[in-house]
């Protein structure tokens, strides 16, 4: 793949600057539908066309001419369909994956399409999802000097909106826009009333339309930037540090001042959320954006937020049927967009930050020295992480990570965690509840495997001097790598040792000041070792 192709020049994602409103369309008569369907289905080809000749080098500008000429098909349209296939090529090298395996239409309903067991209405169902979602798409870019949008142009026929639909070959379908304002501020009358006020002046700006198909019927999605004002409100007065958590479902709020001291803080309960329609979930998510700027407004702070990616929801048959349901309506990322998008609108600084780490370092670092909870914590650590700070390891940490009799220890009690699991996987007859089980081992070897793996790369035969050269040269090459593995490392050996509750950090406060991991250990579980039993683990 040509690498010089994820730097060519595209759109600005429908995001927090843009307003987009979608409408339904209805067509007088079958054939003019039937139409626009066989045109979304070409569009949708040319995108899947794009996107593989875009992973072979090929040029914009060739490729732009080659598609006009392949599905006869206007040149407008050939550009919104490299824009696309662009996005699409980017998505998956942002996220890490592999840009061959990419399955328009949604890799997860097709790998459901493809078990034998489903039949029936629910296949069909799956399937008509699938296929809407590979061939139902038609898109145009807006274009300020083409009032607005050529290929997709809203009208006002008659006191009734339509859109002009170009086939492609300058040939026209008409349909009228189903939109209903329930509310004055409705983001339809507003985008309307600015398509009005564009023709009467003359002065028109650029409206993306993107037109979907969804349960046999046909979307229009009209989107258009948003003036927001200048910032007013930055990190020069302090920020507010933001962790959405699942167990309780709520927002942790941290509010610090701009030298990263801990000021106060608080959260919000999302468990309404759980309880609602997706309608009411999206309208109550709208409700605690609002909340949160509102705040931010009065202590004239900036909002800092993770930048999230998709997080696993679960999958069937893994014995956590619960858990798989309540993270089904976890609109984590719902959530923080619109508190992005909110704080824009009132002038307010939204600083995203990596969220690697946050909550290990919270829990380990700053639950046990302010006595919060871990979730408070992590907000706290994403609020310094927006300010500019680095968190290095305390002191007596960084002891307990040469104490290899120490995570010998925390080995043994893992390897007696495995053992257990195992005989309770033997004894468990119920499918589910082994899957479950067998989740749990997964993780507890990978722990495992974290402390053995730090433990031989720290006991390598070598003279002392040699060892100090080595590390020394680690920490030049990726000491950012190095301080996460420590993290990781302690947050093994820790949970294991010495916390006898999973939310409870107190006990980290005997190792963080007075350098008694030993009594501390002693104290969650008392040790069945001696020092020569644990040397054997070394």
């Amino acid at each position: 793949m040509n690498k010089d192709v994820l730097k060519m020049p595209t759109e600005k994602k429908i995001d927090s600057n843009f307003v987009t409103v979608e409408c339904l369309l209805a067509f007088d008569k079958d054939e003019d539908k039937g139409r626009v369907l066989s045109t979304m289905r070409k569009f949708s080809s040319m995108v899947r066309f794009a996107y593989k000749r875009l992973m072979e080098g090929a040029e914009r500008k060739e490729l732009k001419k080659l598609l006009s000429r392949k599905y006869g098909i206007n040149a407008r349209y050939s550009d919104g369909a490299i824009l696309l296939a662009q996005q699409a090529l980017e998505s998956c090298v942002e996220r890490g994956q592999n840009p061959k395996k990419l399955v328009f239409g949604s890799r997860e309903l097709f790998e459901q399409l493809k078990k034998k067991h489903l039949t029936g209405k629910r296949r069909d169902e799956l399937r008509q999802k699938w296929e809407e979602r590979r061939y139902g798409i038609l898109y145009s870019r807006g274009d300020k000097s083409r009032e607005g949008n050529l290929n997709l142009r809203l009208v006002n026929l008659n006191n009734q909106w339509h859109l002009r639909i170009n086939l492609g070959n300058s040939e026209y379908v008409w349909a009228r826009v189903i939109r209903s304002a329930k509310r004055k501020t409705d983001k339809w009358l507003d985008f309307i009333s600015s398509i009005e006020h564009a023709e009467k002046i003359g002065d028109w700006f650029p409206y993306t339309v993107r037109i979907k198909l969804r349960n046999g019927k046909i979307y229009a999605q009209f989107s258009k930037e948003e003036n927001c004002p200048e910032v007013a409100i930055t990190k020069d007065n302090g920020v507010i540090g933001i962790d959405i958590n699942a167990y309780p479902f709520h927002l942790a709020l941290v509010h610090t001042t701009k030298n990263g001291n801990l000021e106060k803080y608080e959260r919000i309960s999302l468990d309404k959320l759980l309880e609602s329609s997706s309608e009411k979930r999206a309208y109550l998510s709208w409700q605690t954006a609002h909340q949160v700027v509102e705040i931010a407004k009065r202590e004239r702070k900036a909002i800092v937020v993770e930048n999230l990616e998709k997080l696993p929801k679960g999958k069937r048959g893994d014995g956590l049927p619960k858990l798989r349901q309540r993270l089904q309506k976890w609109v984590y990322k719902g959530v923080l967009q619109k508190i992005e998008t909110v704080a824009k609108r009132n002038g307010i600084q939204v600083i995203k930050v990596n969220p690697a780490y946050t909550s290990i370092i919270g829990k380990l670092k700053y639950a046990p020295l302010y006595n919060i909870d871990k979730d408070t914590a992590g907000a706290y650590v994403i609020a310094r992480r927006g300010l500019g700070f680095k968190e290095s390891l305390p002191k007596n940490y960084k002891e307990l990570l040469k104490d290899a009799e120490f995570l010998s220890y925390a080995i043994a009690k893992i390897e007696d965690k495995i053992a257990k699991i195992k005989h309770e996987i033997r004894e468990e007859k119920n499918e589910y509840k082994r899957n479950r089980l067998k989740s749990i081992l997964w993780r507890t070897r990978k722990e495992l495997d974290t402390l053995l793996g730090y433990l031989r790369e720290s006991g390598e035969s070598e003279t002392a001097a040699q060892q100090t050269v080595n590390r020394q040269m680690e920490r030049v090459r990726g000491s950012t790598q190095v301080e996460r593995k420590s993290w990781q490392v302690l947050s093994v050996a820790l949970a294991l040792s010495c916390l006898e509750s999973p939310r409870d950090f107190s006990p980290l406060k005997r190792v963080i000041f007075a350098r008694d991991w030993v009594g501390a250990a002693k104290r969650a579980s008392p040790s069945p070792w001696s020092g020569d039993d644990r040397a054997k683990y070394v």
